[in-house]
């Protein structure tokens, strides 16, 4: 006979709540995703989910709940792992990449482990998958908006994290843009197994992911 196991969640999160001058922006939230999984957190702008993922990600402390990670806690209100511990990659509307760093060195910022030639073989083999490969020496301001994107995409990526969280990834892109930067963002995830987060109000995105969430004002809504 077969022996089943359970398969904890990648994330969890129990009552998760955030205000703001006494409003709640984040009211009770509670949700797993699983290992693999890609959930959309949907909703229209001030609904939180921007917040929610400031606080899974650690650049921003909930006022009471908890997060964990593969089963173990990350944070709650006393204990708290670092954001840049916590292996989870988050990436924002902004693109936000360094003008005056080549591609490569945008891409490779946070990587410290592994040789030269090893950390280089990890940028050439993300920049491969989204078609950016020939750009690797060039600099942002030679890029589109799309292709801009995607090195962020790779950026996000770039130390294999667990956990990928993205707040409107290519709300700042135009439709036809806006769906091919999806696509190769899927293509990362795909290709790597793991478990993502994105957050936008776009429907059409919002189809193609494993698993929709809805928050209307700070809270978890049926679909």
């Amino acid at each position: 006979m077969t022996e089943v196991t359970d398969v904890l969640p990648r994330l969890e999160i129990k009552n998760l709540q955030r205000a703001y001058g006494g409003r709640a922006v984040v009211d009770d939230v509670s949700l797993k995703i699983m290992p693999g999984q890609v959930t959309c957190l949907l909703g229209p702008s001030g609904c939180g989910k921007s917040t929610t993922l400031r606080m899974i990600a650690g650049v921003e402390m909930q006022d009471s709940g908890t997060i964990h990670v593969d089963g173990k806690l990350i944070c709650d209100t006393v204990f708290r792992v670092p954001p840049e511990r916590r292996e989870i990659g988050l990436m924002f509307q902004d693109f936000a990449l360094f003008p005056h760093l080549s591609v490569a060195d945008n891409v490779g910022f946070g990587l410290k482990t592994g040789t030269k030639a090893e950390r280089r073989a990890r940028i050439e083999e993300l920049l491969e998958r989204v078609d950016l490969l020939r750009f690797i020496d060039g600099y942002p301001h030679q890029l589109s908006g799309g292709e801009q994107q995607r090195v962020a995409f790779c950026r996000a990526l770039a130390n294999a994290p667990r956990l990928l969280l993205a707040d409107e990834p290519t709300g700042n892109l135009d439709p036809t843009t806006s769906d091919q930067v999806f696509a190769a963002l899927m293509t990362l995830v795909r290709g790597t197994g793991l478990s993502a987060v994105i957050a936008t109000h776009n429907l059409e995105l919002a189809a193609r992911m494993d698993r929709q969430i809805r928050l209307e004002a700070g809270q978890l809504v049926a679909l």
